[in-house]
């Protein structure tokens, strides 16, 4: 029983790891500039936008929450991003040779001053924290 449990729960988990995602990304930035932006926008976003947790009941649900300035709260970050120059686009997962070389590089210590160059032949995968690896293809 436990083995079936666990299946449904980590299943669905594997399965979105290897579709496509949306990444804010900026041609030539280090990724250092990328992290240090990247917080500060999620960090305004959460101070000008807080958590506005409600909690209710549904039949057949039961009880519940919700946030309801996530969405806000979200398009909050979405501004500040682009207001720094990012534009978001739509990046699929490492596949084949790709995925090999892409994990690879994934699991080595990260130059942050390295320059993002995102192109046609570029994917991502996830790095061994979890967080995405966004692969050149080159």
């Amino acid at each position: 029983m436990r083995l079936i449990t666990l299946a449904i729960v980590v299943a669905p988990l594997l399965i979105a790891g290897c579709v496509d995602q949306e990444f804010f990304v900026r041609q030539n930035v280090t990724y250092d500039r990328y992290e240090r932006d990247f917080v500060g926008c999620a960090t305004r976003a959460t101070q000008e936008v807080p958590t506005n947790t409600q909690v209710g009941w549904m039949p057949y649900v039961g009880v519940y929450s919700a946030d309801t300035n996530a969405a806000l709260r979200g398009k909050n970050f979405e501004l500040c991003m682009r207001d720094r120059g990012y534009q978001k686009v739509k990046m699929p997962y490492c596949q084949g040779d790709k995925l090999k070389a892409a994990t690879a590089q994934a699991k080595r210590p990260q130059d942050r001053g390295r320059k993002m160059t995102i192109n046609k032949a570029s994917c991502w995968v996830g790095k061994p924290d979890g967080s995405p690896y966004l692969f050149s293809g080159a």
